[in-house]
């Protein structure tokens, strides 16, 4: 991630969930250990994108699994939820932030016209590996 190649590591962690599913089931995926690290490091890397919603909805999901496998008390479940705490404050700081944002597109939309085409590239794809995996994006 910090070389500035998302979008490479975003298409392993697909890959690597997309083997997963195949060797093991979509069943059988959120109680696999190493389908719920992937799980994991998607979130993180949407996290670092910003794309908060995404990573609250990948580490709800691992949380969620790894609840399953190694009991509510276990140290990795702590820390996610820790960590969706955190994207709870940050998806607050975005959203009064994305709300100054509007009111200075209206007044400078040149500004804007870039910025929006390669998160719409981006979300297409996330949203058609959740669809695959079975996953709906939680609203």
């Amino acid at each position: 991630m910090k070389l500035g190649r998302m979008d490479e590591a975003e298409e392993m962690y697909q890959r690597a969930l997309r083997g997963y599913e195949k060797a093991i089931g979509l069943d059988r995926l959120s109680t696999y250990i190493p389908a719920l690290n992937t799980m994991w490091g998607f979130a993180s890397l949407s996290k670092y994108q910003r794309r908060v919603e995404d990573a609250r909805s990948w580490y709800s999901k691992t949380l969620s699994g790894y609840e399953k496998v190694l009991g509510k008390d276990h140290p990795k479940c702590q820390t996610l939820r820790d960590t969706l705490a955190a994207l709870g404050e940050e998806r607050e700081y975005i959203n009064s932030i994305s709300e100054s944002e509007t009111v200075d597109e209206h007044a400078r939309p040149e500004t804007t016209a870039h910025s929006s085409t390669k998160p719409v590239k981006l979300a297409s794809k996330r949203h058609r590996v959740l669809q695959k995996l079975g996953w709906k994006r939680k609203v």
